[in-house]
């Protein structure tokens, strides 16, 4: 077998073919030239010996085995991560997205074989399957940070990272709930779950804070709720008021219910004392039979700024209660709807009138 060493990097022969050896953070990497003609093939090794120098230097490659790391691998990777770097309620989003979804489609590929071709085509079938652009969009963003993430490490587990096709949203929900289908659903939603909705509803308090709720947090004598820090999605905690009449009504019953049944549960919104988690299912029957049959949970969430705002709650009041902590946010649920139309033009017809026009 000949070899030959130049500079920081040895060539040698196996047959016909020469290899390129280099060391990169202690570790060699070796490629083939994939030439096996007699003319040339010293010159064709050294031209790469020298592509992966310079590979080196601009940190392009590492001493590790990028061209063997699968897709699954990365996902591990990334979940590991997000223990201790995202909120628990977005960690377990994240690892149902993966093990339903990310996994069984890329899991044994190749992570330098996924294309953006092959990332359009993930997109086309969720797509298929009945979800939404913004949807695509949400878990086509945990594989790439899965990509991101194998890139920085050391050796790197992925050397480029592909492009990532990301589609417009065009579902922004612009959907509220009047005060009378508000009271038509109240009606048709199991006892569990009225506490729950009617909290949602005047508050716009989230559904993951709305769940972690303890009756530790609720002080039905003073009309207080405290979220607590670090336990909110902009881990700031708040004081939200709880209102007279049904609101606290059903969670007064709510802690009767709890202290005569199972007194040693901490859970505001609860199951037989055990904390609600899915109530899909419940939820859209309910909204069927009430007449509400797309309404999602979190249009209570833009509900109740909107009526915070009609009923004269200052922004910066508005924005504590609901737990926004930009007015943009806040902004965007601030929806225009034809009853607003009504009041404004009721509003300039007396401005018109006063001034004589």
């Amino acid at each position: 077998m000949a070899s030959a060493k130049d500079g920081s990097g040895s060539l040698y022969q196996r047959g016909n073919v020469w290899w390129v050896k280099v060391y990169i953070g202690g570790k060699a990497h070796r490629e083939t030239s994939k030439t096996a003609t007699a003319e040339g093939t010293y010159e064709d090794a050294k031209r790469l010996r020298d592509k992966l120098l310079g590979q080196k230097h601009r940190g392009e490659i590492s001493g590790g085995h990028p061209d063997r790391v699968t897709v699954g691998e990365l996902l591990d990777d990334v979940l590991e991560y997000a223990t201790t770097n995202i909120r628990p309620s977005t960690e377990y989003i994240w690892r149902l997205v993966i093990e339903k979804n990310i996994r069984p489609f890329f899991a044994t590929l190749k992570a330098q074989k996924v294309t953006t071709e092959k990332l359009k085509e993930y997109r086309r079938k969720r797509i298929s399957e009945g979800r939404s652009d913004a949807t695509a969009n949400r878990e086509l963003s945990i594989l790439r940070t899965a990509f991101h993430n194998g890139r920085k490490c050391t050796p790197a587990k992925v050397l480029s990272v592909p492009y990532f096709p990301m589609t417009p949203e065009t579902n922004i929900r612009t959907g509220f709930l009047s005060d009378e289908q508000y009271a038509s659903l109240l009606k048709e939603l199991p006892s569990e779950l009225k506490p729950l909705f009617a909290v949602g509803y005047a508050t716009g308090i989230r559904l993951g804070e709305l769940k972690a709720i303890r009756w530790d947090q609720m002080d039905l004598a003073e009309g207080n709720i405290t979220l607590e820090n670090g336990e909110t999605k902009n881990g700031e905690g708040r004081l939200v008021p709880i209102l007279d009449g049904e609101m606290s009504e059903l969670l007064t019953a709510a802690k009767k219910d709890r202290d005569e049944n199972w007194p040693d549960s901490p859970w505001v919104f609860n199951r037989q004392g055990e904390p609600i988690k899915d109530f899909r299912w419940a939820w859209e029957e309910a909204c069927k039979r009430a007449g509400v049959p797309d309404l999602k949970f979190h249009d209570l969430r833009r509900t109740a700024v909107r009526n915070m705002r009609r009923d004269g709650v200052p922004q910066v009041v508005r924005m504590k209660i609901s737990g926004h902590k930009t007015d943009s946010m806040e902004r965007r649920y601030n929806i225009v709807d034809a009853d607003d139309i009504k009041i404004a033009k009721s509003l300039m017809q007396a401005g018109r009138q006063k001034r004589n026009v």
